[in-house]
């Protein structure tokens, strides 16, 4: 039922059918022996072709989903799709479904691709650590219906959507670390990821500086502060292309990449990249994963608005939190379990005040308790389970072709 054809519109009817999840889940092929595979992307996918697409290295695909506004709908066709993968790739290859890469060669195929993004890609081996451009994750692309945007917009007094959804951002950019306790899967990585071992297991590898990241930080006051941040860092040679952004929330128009085109037709959706793979599930996301990120994107978009003098500062040391959340051993408590329990117990308050379905209270109950104890965490339950059959591998150089 859209919210035009109703006379009561809240906020029940919009997080039930008035928000869009586009996902988006990066996977690694590997062989028998579980090490990254060198054999030619798959062309030969049938009907599943369509939702598949290259990645970096040519061993990585990512498997694109259609939006959906029902969440279980969602994970459902992301398993569909995996299995489906999974099983036109075999016997010679499986799918990886851990973040961080598999067991590394001296070799490492560099997926082909048009001429622009072959060049890219090469200017970004020249750059960075190859081995940290293989980790996985899943995106999340968000964005609410234009009834729902409508509804939101006169509620919240805002002056129109672009200011909705760069709230949002702000507020996700800010409790970024929140996520990556809850989600962090990332606890161990193959010796042949590291220079140094690690020392010991952590929440998200992925998430932390020994991940797929660089130092351009975004500037999220405002759209057009955020457009001018990017563009900058591109002039200065910081950054070869847009797509070389790798902060945990962009800002989207419609499937542009140009980040003159948020200036010219406005935010559509948010891009949320911040999301380790659940080894646990074929999907990599969960229906819990998703219903919580829909309630914190109508929480905070219920929120006062943020001071923009005081938000680079205060973006700097949510970044710096979250550096130390996704490096704390995973086997004791988050130094920020607290403030991770009250942000919950908020967001709890909110959905029962607004009746929202009893699935999001599940949710978030689900959520609070991986805070009142770590040893429920996705990355813990890794650690457990991976401490008896990790077998650290060297690798002294790595090629690229």
């Amino acid at each position: 039922m859209d919210l035009k054809d109703s006379e009561s519109a809240n906020l029940a009817q919009i997080i039930t059918n008035q928000i869009k999840m586009g996902i988006e889940i990066e996977k690694t092929r590997v062989n028998a022996n579980n090490e990254l595979s060198l054999r030619p992307f798959p062309q030969a996918l049938g009907r599943w072709q369509q939702y598949v697409k290259g990645e970096f290295c040519t061993a990585q695909m990512e498997l694109v989903l259609p939006p959906y506004r029902k969440v279980t709908e969602a994970v459902n066709f992301a398993t569909e799709l995996a299995e489906a993968v999974q099983r036109q790739i075999m016997p010679a290859e499986k799918l990886w479904h851990y973040s961080c890469p598999p067991k590394l060669s001296a070799y490492i195929p560099i997926g082909e691709a048009t001429p622009e993004i072959n060049q890219y890609r090469l200017k970004c081996v020249q750059k960075y650590d190859v081995r940290q451009l293989l980790n996985n994750g899943v995106h999340i692309n968000l964005s609410f219906s234009p009834t729902a945007v409508q509804y939101l917009v006169q509620r919240y007094q805002y002056a129109d959507a672009n200011e909705l959804y760069l709230q949002i951002a702000q507020y996700f950019m800010l409790n970024r670390w929140e996520l990556t306790y809850l989600f962090g899967a990332t606890p161990l990585a193959d010796a042949s990821y590291f220079d140094k071992p690690l020392t010991r297991p952590v929440r998200s590898i992925r998430s932390s500086s020994l991940g797929f990241t660089n130092d351009v930080r975004g500037d999220y006051r405002s759209v057009a502060a955020y457009v001018a941040a990017i563009e900058a860092a591109i002039q200065s040679g910081r950054l070869f292309k847009p797509r070389e952004y790798y902060e945990a929330v962009r800002l989207k128009s419609g499937s542009s990449k140009a980040p003159q085109t948020l200036l010219n037709q406005g935010i559509t959706h948010l891009e949320l990249r911040t999301f380790d793979s659940n080894p646990f599930v074929a999907s990599a996301v969960t229906a819990n994963q998703l219903r919580l990120l829909q309630v914190m994107a109508l929480y905070f978009a219920s929120l006062p608005r943020l001071d923009t003098k005081q938000l680079p500062a205060q973006l700097a040391l949510a970044h710096e939190i979250n550096e130390r959340v996704a490096l704390e051993s995973v086997t004791h408590r988050c130094a920020f379990a607290r403030e991770g329990r009250q942000l919950l117990t908020e967001m709890l308050a909110f959905v029962q005040a607004e009746n929202l379905p009893l699935e999001y209270e599940i949710a978030l109950q689900h959520f609070q308790a991986r805070f009142e104890n770590y040893k429920k965490t996705v990355a813990y339950q890794i650690y457990v389970r991976a401490k008896q059959m990790h077998r650290p591998q060297t690798v002294t150089k790595v090629s690229y072709r």
